[in-house]
């Protein structure tokens, strides 16, 4: 075998180096890393894997690297010269070879010249196991003998450090070659050799799992620094998400503090006006007080008259006994009753006449525009619903009296509750939810009799929708004898009334009509139902102050009958509509109207009244009742014509020089009814829900204010 062949062979029997250490420029120097400190499973360990065919092509690739770096390796240490035996010692045959070049032939490998010299073969000495070094610090890669290191190439040093330092030390140990029959010499070199390659491959396997814990470790320290980091992006996450939610709540607390500063302001100047309209009261009634001191005054001495009446009255009465018995003859009596008949006719009309004068006095006491406040019931869907009442007290005997309270709710801007509120309303007359409509037409019937005396009498039933102003007026669809509207109920009192002036010789002509006013415009209920006729309200009278409605329907009525046929006719015609406030919700202001024309045969009096009984539109929110389309053009005129209602009274309150009567349909038709030549009368409907509680509260301030309102005396028309 030839030498190349032989360093051939020899690197093929080395352990083949862990694929972790070598590179793309060749094999790197082995470097052992300390164990990781990580507990390794015993199941993830692997036992080192026995070198096969692949190994050994590695490696023989490996050893033409190392041959290409031209490594040199170190001179070998010579054992000790012994005596020849006739053999060639290793050392001078490989300086031999390396001197003479090798021929080869196609019959076989060239052979060396002979060599004079011939010693004896060393003994085999047994293969020494090296204490594997301290591996060193991490990341620093272990360096090669310095013999190693000054014959090593650029491009593949240190791949070929290893192999170099394997063929050095293999070179040292080399034996001489043993002569052919010395199989048992050549046995125990093998064996050597077997037990070196054995320990080198054990130093191999063990740098080789050591690396693969390593790897191990390292992947368990990649996955716990990936778990922090997405932990770390959801904190990161959670913590923007929490800073937007704080700018919202900035912004809401910053736009919530603008609004309380406008409410402040809003409050401070409903304060300037409250203080204005409180100093205003105060002086008007200090004018109602002389205003009564001096009623009551002629109150006085209309009571003294009367009591001197009656004592006139006892004297003439003792006068008629005493002239009765002194008549003797049938004749003579006759005469006398006959006279004392006529006497008494004549002070029943004195009678009759001071009656009337003392009724139209009290009622101007109780002043020009009286009004009612009358509180419905919770109806039965309400009570079905469980809708909450408001808390209404009534605390006068005379029924005078209404008391509401506001309960104690939350601060807008939070902290305590606000305390609750009590509000107190005076009027004329307060009808609690359970009266009837009997108890209500008893307090106006007075006012209606005046109708019939010659005045200009309107009542007018004003409140929120679904407040009862309807039920009040005009009564249910299908009425009862107990549930008959103020408007029939006056019929028949008239009618009853009329028949028993009858015997005191008054006779009297009635013509009704009725009319609705619709979004500004007059619509004659009594008429065609598809009529366009246009109707336009005129002052007519020699002064200008009589109110006529132009081409409307007027009939003549003889009976109380023939008025509730008319009553269903207008109904039939009127305008009402759903609405989310009530369902059957009146969309107009209704007028029905009562001329009364009086002729005395026994005295040739006349007199003219008229009769306006109105029930006006509710009032309604558009956010509560959500109007759309022809429901909203109707809720902004019906709106509308009751705030110009409000700026009439409150033009008649301040005694301005200009009443705006003209700004309205319904303020221009009830011209003479407000403007002191008529008794008026306001009924204010509120409602009980405590949802309506604003509303409520709204309508029973303006009844206020009209029932403050003072227009003058009413004066009789008389012909």
């Amino acid at each position: 075998m030839s030498v190349p062949e032989e360093e051939t062979a020899t690197a093929l029997t080395q352990p083949r180096p862990p694929l972790s250490l070598m590179n793309q420029s060749g094999p790197r120097v082995a470097t052992v890393k300390p164990q990781s400190k990580l507990p390794v499973p015993s199941s993830t360990k692997k036992r080192p894997r026995p070198a096969s065919d692949e190994d050994a092509s590695i490696c023989e690739d490996q050893l033409h690297d190392t041959k290409r770096s031209k490594i040199v390796p170190p001179t070998p240490v010579p054992p000790p010269k012994k005596k020849a035996t006739g053999m060639v010692s290793k050392p001078s045959v490989l300086k031999a070879r390396s001197r003479a070049p090798v021929t080869r032939s196609t019959s076989g490998p060239a052979r060396p010249k002979p060599v004079a010299s011939v010693s004896k073969p060393p003994p085999p000495a047994r293969a020494r196991t090296a204490a594997p070094k301290p591996a060193p610090p991490r990341g620093i890669a272990a360096r090669p003998p310095p013999s190693t290191r000054k014959t090593t190439s650029a491009p593949s040093a240190r791949g070929a450090n290893n192999f170099a330092g394997a063929a050095q030390n293999a070179a040292a140990d080399k034996k001489p070659k043993r002569a052919a029959w010395d199989y048992k010499g050549r046995l125990e070199d093998m064996t050597d050799k077997m037990k070196d390659i054995t320990t080198t491959n054990s130093a191999l396997s063990q740098a080789m799992e050591e690396t693969r814990e390593r790897v191990f470790s390292l992947e368990s320290e990649r996955k716990q620094l990936e778990g922090a980091v997405v932990q770390k992006q959801q904190v990161q996450t959670q913590a923007e998400e929490r800073n937007r939610k704080l700018e919202r709540e900035l912004r809401d607390k910053e736009e919530r503090l603008e609004e309380l500063e406008r409410k402040k302001s809003r409050l401070q100047r409903d304060y300037e006006e409250l203080e204005g309209d409180y100093k205003a009261a105060r002086q008007e009634i200090n004018g109602y007080k002389t205003t009564i001191s001096q009623m009551t005054s002629e109150k006085m001495g209309i009571e003294s008259e009367r009591n001197n009446l009656q004592r006139t009255m006892e004297v003439l009465k003792e006068d008629l006994r005493k002239k009765s018995e002194e008549c003797c003859g049938k004749e003579k009596h006759i005469k006398e009753l006959e006279e004392g008949i006529r006497e008494r006719d004549g002070k029943l009309q004195d009678s009759e006449a001071t009656r009337r004068k003392l009724h139209n006095t009290i009622q101007e006491l109780k002043g020009n525009i009286r009004v009612f406040c009358r509180v419905r019931p919770m109806v039965g869907d309400e009570i079905e619903t469980g809708a909450s009442p408001i808390t209404m007290a009534f605390p006068d005997i005379d029924g005078k009296m209404i008391e509401l309270e506001k309960p104690a709710e939350e601060s807008a801007v939070g902290g305590a509750k606000k305390k609750a509120q009590l509000y107190e309303f005076s009027f004329d007359q307060v009808f609690k939810p359970q009266s009837c409509q009997g108890d209500v037409f008893d307090e106006i019937s007075q006012l209606v009799q005046s109708a019939l005396d010659g005045y200009n009498v309107c009542i007018f039933a004003y409140g929120q929708t679904g407040s009862g102003k309807t039920y009040t007026m005009e009564g249910p669809d299908t009425p009862s004898e107990s549930s008959r509207g103020m408007i029939p109920r006056a019929a028949e009192q008239i009618f009853e009334t009329a028949q028993s002036l009858e015997d005191k010789g008054w006779t009297y002509n009635m013509k009704a009509s009725f009319l609705e006013i619709y979004n500004e415009t007059i619509r004659d209920l009594l008429g065609a139902a598809n009529s366009k006729e246009k109707h336009d309200i005129k002052l007519t009278g020699s002064k200008g102050t009589e109110v006529e409605v132009t081409n409307l329907t007027v009939t003549k009525v003889t009976s109380e009958l023939q008025i509730h046929e008319l009553l269903q006719k207008a109904a039939t015609n009127r305008a009402v509509a759903a609405t989310n406030c009530n369902e059957r919700s009146s969309r107009s202001h209704s007028v029905f109207m009562l001329r009364l024309h009086g002729t005395n045969s026994n005295t040739g009096e006349e007199c003219e009244g008229v009769l306006n009984l109105i029930d006006l539109a509710g009032s309604e929110r558009l956010d509560k009742s959500e109007s759309k389309g022809d429901r909203l053009k109707e809720t902004k005129n019906i709106n509308a014509s009751l705030s110009q209602l409000g700026n009439v009274i409150m033009a008649l309150g301040n005694k301005d020089s200009h009443i705006p009567y003209r700004n309205s349909k319904l303020t221009h038709l009830l011209q003479n009814s407000l403007g002191g030549n008529s008794k008026t009368l306001m009924f204010v409907n509120v409602s009980p829900r405590e949802e309506n509680f604003s509303e409520t509260l709204s309508s029973l301030r303006f009844a206020t204010k009209v029932n403050q309102t003072n227009i003058g005396t009413a004066q009789k028309k008389v012909k």
